[in-house]
């Protein structure tokens, strides 16, 4: 169950400049749990966590969350699903707000959920990281490359994203069969031998999730729902192509994909007929409305929607309960896992479908950014204490740049002066 605090004196103040939803309009009855404010206050500033929050009010367009395990600190929502305008130029309507249960595209935040899919198959014995990816597609011209190598990006396969939408069928949305196809196809060499480089690259996890559906003899959303999303208790998190009512997998026929720039006209079905909460749409540096790009029907390395609660459920059903893996296995995820072969350390620190930072302030950080089509997000999780972060945004404006690093300084008792450190 996540809790929530409530500090009324501060939400008093701040209900009257706060463009926004505020935490306190969100509680529910059986979620509220209330605590002093002297006992708030011995533990965590609050007040000053909620003041990074006012700031950030004046240009997010999304939600943010501070916990630390399931209790939440701070909890707004700012903004329009569809924005009327820059903001705080805003014109808000009912209808088309952010609320705390809105839908947002995690982007590449989705690899997490992926990389813990694949460690579970591991973990049962069905796979091993060892395993050459030419066991299970023999087609793919990738001789040498590893699991490992997909969850580590140091395949060396090719960046999907580059290839010209040419090389795709009429089919509006691409799924991973079709990517799978392509790279046969085409045989697109490697841009560097297996092991020798870390490159991040988006087809290492389109390539897993479809490893994640010939192993386990499910469709990856299927699975996932299944053995991910539902031990974690997040029933509102869904992947693309069930919250846009299609079926990448089949193609289709209904929807014209624009020659010029490969977007597909096609809107979220409405709500209820597949989910009952709010579905944001991504935005441009410009406000402009994003799109659907025909690659969103490609899944693992992003394509999950989800809200802030939901990331919450996840982050203490992964990190802390260890309702997913084991504790073994969630320690391998979060560790340095892309030493090279020549035991070369690359100065970005990648595990399993997250990033990791050694932070010289702040300690070991797990984190994972998410920007594609309209959305910027941020998750992170600390595990020296259990803080947990979480920005989603369906506006490229940077409105969470630097922010993570500012309410981690307020835990740490650290003043903007002797600060040297920021997360992106």
């Amino acid at each position: 169950m996540i809790k929530h605090i409530v500090l009324l004196a501060v939400f008093v103040i701040l209900s009257l400049t706060l463009r926004g939803d505020t935490s306190a309009a969100f509680f529910s009855e059986d979620s509220l749990t209330q605590l002093s404010i002297d006992t708030l206050e011995d533990r965590y500033d609050i007040e000053a966590l909620e003041f990074v929050a006012h700031e950030m009010s004046q240009k997010l367009n999304g939600v943010m969350l501070v916990a630390v395990r399931d209790t939440v600190l701070v909890e707004h929502a700012y903004g329009e699903l569809c924005l009327t305008g820059k903001p705080p130029r805003r014109v808000m309507r009912d209808n088309n707000r952010i609320t705390r249960n809105t839908l947002f595209d995690l982007a590449s935040i989705s690899k997490q959920f992926t990389a813990a899919a694949v460690l579970q198959l591991c973990e049962q014995g069905k796979i091993n990281l060892s395993d050459p990816i030419t066991n299970y597609f023999p087609n793919l011209p990738y001789s040498g490359v590893t699991i490992k190598h997909l969850l580590t990006h140091t395949s060396g396969i090719p960046e999907y994203f580059d290839f010209k939408y040419t090389v795709y069928d009429s089919a509006a949305f691409v799924d991973n069969q079709l990517l799978i196809s392509v790279l046969e196809k085409n045989k697109y060499a490697k841009t560097f031998a297996p092991g020798t480089k870390f490159d991040y690259v988006n087809t290492n996890y389109a390539i897993l999730a479809l490893l994640v559906e010939q192993v386990s003899g499910m469709e990856f959303e299927e699975y996932v729902h299944k053995y991910i999303f539902e031990p974690a208790g997040m029933d509102n998190t869904f992947f693309f192509t069930e919250i846009v009512g299609i079926d990448a997998k089949h193609g289709q026929t209904y929807s014209n994909v624009d020659p010029k720039s490969g977007y597909v006209p096609v809107l979220p079905l409405p709500m209820g007929e597949v989910v009952d909460v709010p579905i944001a749409r991504g935005h441009r540096g410009d406000a402009k409305v994003a799109q659907y790009d025909r690659l969103d029907g490609i899944l693992g390395d992003k394509g999950v929607y989800s809200n802030m609660e939901d990331m919450l459920r996840w982050a203490n059903a992964y990190f802390i309960d260890y309702k997913i893996l084991p504790k073994e296995w969630v320690d391998l995820a979060t560790q340095r896992e892309n030493q090279l072969n020549n035991g070369a350390l690359p100065k970005r620190i990648y595990g399993y479908g997250l990033r990791i930072e050694e932070s010289p302030e702040h300690g070991k950080l797990v984190y994972h950014g998410g920007l594609w089509n309209g959305f910027q997000n941020l998750f992170l999780y600390r595990p020296s204490d259990n803080v947990v972060i979480i920005f989603l945004s369906n506006f490229y404006n940077g409105a969470h740049i630097g922010r993570s690093n500012e309410m981690l300084n307020i835990f740490d008792g650290i003043t903007e002066d002797e600060s040297i450190d920021e997360l992106e």
